[in-house]
């Protein structure tokens, strides 16, 4: 059962923190108006330096810009890849306000929000509203998700139904290969990397009992020093592949351990 108690904290903390940190400028930096992307071409000494892509031009070996449509309606969409390993710690929770977040943003700043919640291989798809009790129905069914032996197949994240070019955040652990690429070509994608800190530095303990929380079956291996040292060099091969993936689809990202951290880096990573 949800921690129906626990879940109204979150959605009021979200609200909090959208209603005075992301207010007026800041508001308009994360989910304002001008991110809907309309072109990538040569850089012309008539247009403003400011919109020149510095990533793009450094691959291409001149000077490109990326266009935006600056006043048509913004549409916002949130993919969540929720599995078995959001039992650890309070990832789950984190996702939630990551999303709450997210949805009151645009709802502050009058935008469409749609959203999309892979609980293991099950697809939730809910409709683009500008109604603050949808979001919160989104919020809520997250909250109550059953996650013990569920798994994500990444392939289908990229059939998740989006016709119209979106401001796309997909929010999960991405502790698996995913290939965002083809998302990232016709939508402007933002990656926000859900972690526990244990995940990416587990203490040794003899007497743990292992399991996998995607199969929730028991893991045979000893915890040893050595075999954690080989899962963490592992993990960080696993981020650079990710990172460098990331890099060449120009797709941003942003990597979150606590709530109280998430506006500051979302901040830090609409800042031009």
């Amino acid at each position: 059962m949800p921690n129906i108690k626990n879940n109204q904290t979150i959605l009021l903390k979200a609200k909090e923190d959208v209603y005075t940190h992301l207010s007026g400028g800041n508001m308009s930096r994360i989910l304002g108006h001008g991110y809907d992307f309309a072109e990538l071409r040569e850089y012309d000494t008539s247009d403003d330096i400011r919109h020149i892509s510095w990533i793009n031009s450094a691959k291409l070996g001149q000077p490109y810009v990326k266009k935006m449509h600056e006043e048509r309606e913004l549409n916002v969409a949130v993919c969540s890849l929720i599995d078995g390993r959001f039992l650890l710690g309070e990832k789950l929770e984190l996702l939630e306000y990551v999303v709450a977040v997210l949805g009151y943003s645009a709802y502050e700043s009058n935008e469409l929000f749609s959203a999309f919640t892979f609980v293991g291989e099950e697809l939730k798809r809910y409709e683009a509203t500008k109604n603050l009790y949808s979001i919160e129905k989104v919020l809520k069914d997250i909250a109550k998700s059953e996650l013990l032996g569920q798994k994500i197949d990444y392939s289908k994240v990229l059939d998740i139904g989006l016709e119209s070019k979106h401001l796309l955040f997909i929010i999960g652990d991405f502790l698996d290969p995913v290939d965002l690429s083809v998302l990232a070509q016709k939508h402007e994608v933002v990656v926000i990397m859900v972690r526990d800190e244990v995940e990416e530095n587990p203490l040794l303990s003899v007497d743990a009992q292992l399991v996998n929380p995607q199969t929730n079956e028991l893991v045979h291996q000893t915890l040893s020093r050595k075999a954690l040292e080989h899962y963490r060099v592992k993990l960080l091969e696993h981020d650079r592949f990710l990172m460098e993936h990331f890099y060449q689809h120009n797709i941003r990202y942003v990597k979150v351990y606590k709530s109280d951290e998430l506006i500051r880096k979302l901040e830090g990573l609409f800042t031009f």
